[in-house]
């Protein structure tokens, strides 16, 4: 049996580089992917923690179920917010410079 050690770490590899890519990346996409890779990384750790931690089993598949439900709903919205932002500044690059008259309308 793998131990426990090694799915903390890959949880942690996996929650450090979505970080990391929603940090670094001035792309809403790739934020976007940032948090779903952190999402992941959480659900590693659940269910490993409920693998080894016998009397609370259904607890962290129940939990991953949930989070699972609640990444397809955020994965929706942001989809629909990225969408909105690039009808509004024509890029979805959120590094690059929006003009005064845009945000205003005027």
């Amino acid at each position: 049996m793998i131990p426990l050690s090694w799915y903390l770490v890959l949880a942690f590899i996996l929650i450090g580089l979505g970080v990391y890519g929603m940090m670094v990346k001035r792309n809403l996409i790739r934020v976007l992917i940032g948090a779903e890779i952190i999402g992941n990384g959480v659900t590693i750790a659940l269910v490993a923690l409920a693998l080894y931690n016998s009397p609370f089993t259904f607890t962290g598949q129940g939990l991953t179920i949930i989070i699972i439900a609640i990444a397809a709903a955020h994965t929706a919205l942001a989809m629909v917010l990225m969408l909105m932002y690039h009808r509004r500044y024509g890029t979805v690059d959120l590094g690059q410079p929006v003009r005064q008259e845009e945000i205003t309308g005027v």
